[in-house]
């Protein structure tokens, strides 16, 4: 029987991981192993200086459901220590796109990129969300029936056909106001989705303290052909290849040339 693992960042109790597990049903017998809280944006982070603690959890269309107090990574290592080789490993449905470069910070494709390193073809899928406040919550008011049938979709694709020589793993993003005929763009990744700053704000004390904030790059700025123009200008659900290899494809020789080295 297929084993298909289910993780996210936005926690266990996210509607999005829920729905994720719903829209994977008929597909193969479905683990869940997600974290105990909110880890948006941990990137690849992994827990090492202390033990971690898992509680299983009831969470219907499972064979298993864990919460771990650790990161999505984490989720990973754990999954298949606890119930060994996957067919194909799932990260979200997150709250909130993940695109461009960017994708490095984000926990939900960092999870994903970790089942790719264990060699499990690997989705990881976001849903763009019209208000910011939502990005952080569980999704009570998202409406995930797109994200679901996308997910659904691309998952029987890559059961069915594996994933090409040379992708690890792909990285989805679905629009707000997507349905089941919005159209799909093969993409690459964008350079930037954020344009970072520092905000300092002071405390009741007369203490400075800090928050990274960052304002989203204009549409004028942003490139055909990539996963942010697909979302954000066409309206397209975006499917991103990526391979974990990150080397630069050039010429070593000619580097060490260029380099003097």
């Amino acid at each position: 029987m297929v084993k298909i693992l289910v993780t996210n960042d936005d926690g266990i109790h996210s509607k999005g991981i829920k729905a994720a597990v719903e829209a994977l049903q008929g597909l193969g017998d479905v683990y869940v192993v997600a974290p105990m809280f909110q880890r948006s944006a941990s990137g690849r982070a992994m827990t090492i200086h202390r033990p971690l603690r898992a509680k299983r959890v009831k969470m219907e269309g499972t064979k298993a459901a864990y919460a771990l107090d650790g990161m999505p990574v984490d989720c990973v290592i754990f999954a298949m220590a606890r119930f060994g080789k996957f067919d194909l490993a799932i990260s979200g449905i997150n709250l909130g796109e993940n695109m461009s470069t960017e994708i490095t910070v984000s926990g939900t494709a960092s999870a994903a990129i970790e089942a790719a390193t264990q060699e499990i073809p690997s989705i990881a899928i976001s849903l763009e969300v019209s208000r910011e406040k939502h990005k952080l919550g569980e999704g009570d008011e998202i409406e995930f029936s797109a994200a679901k049938y996308f997910l659904k979709k691309v998952a029987t694709a890559v059961l069915e056909n594996g994933l090409p020589k040379g992708v690890d793993m792909l990285n989805v993003n679905v629009p707000c106001d997507a349905n089941e005929k919005t159209e799909i763009a093969f993409t690459r990744l964008a350079k930037r989705m954020y344009k970072p700053s520092i905000e300092e704000r002071i405390d009741p004390k007369g203490n400075p303290y800090y928050w990274i904030v960052g304002t989203q790059c204009p549409k004028e700025e942003l490139e055909p052909g990539t996963d942010m123009y697909a979302v954000k200008v066409e309206r397209k659900v975006s499917v991103t290849p990526i391979n974990i290899d990150m080397t630069a494809k050039v010429d070593l020789d000619e580097l060490r040339r260029a380099l003097k080295l």
